[in-house]
């Protein structure tokens, strides 16, 4: 019984031993594939500083060039607006205009016609 007891144990120290040089030989491969990702993320690290220093500049550039145009927007539409001032106050001028010389007008358009009229009806009756 001692000697099955003692086989026992060394068949267990041995799956010991190699569980552990298994264990081992897997801890340094996790070790290599832990070094490859820290370089991998040192490597994107300094590869992305620069992009978001970049990134950062441009949208620096696009928030400059939104107010711009902003105020490019305002100044357009106050100009439209005081265009659209101007002819309102053109066609209030043009009917007053209209309101103050058109009488007048078509009262001397009528009295000269009459008065041709006339001239035409007197040397009508004259030859005659």
């Amino acid at each position: 019984m001692d000697t099955v007891l003692a086989l026992a144990q060394i068949v267990a120290l041995l799956s010991l031993a190699a569980v552990c040089v298994y264990l081992i030989v897997v801890l340094v491969r996790l070790k290599s594939v832990l070094v490859q990702a820290g370089s991998d993320l040192k490597e994107i690290s300094a590869r992305l500083l620069p992009v978001l220093d970049n990134t950062e500049f441009i949208t620096a550039h696009v928030k400059t060039i939104t107010e711009s145009v902003e105020d490019q927007v305002h100044s357009v539409r106050d100009s439209i607006t005081s265009i659209k001032r101007v002819a309102d106050d053109v066609l209030d001028l043009e009917r007053k205009v209209q309101e103050k010389i058109e009488g007048p007008i078509l009262d001397s358009v009528a009295y000269a016609s009459a008065v041709v009229s006339g001239v035409r009806a007197f040397v009508a009756r004259l030859r005659s």
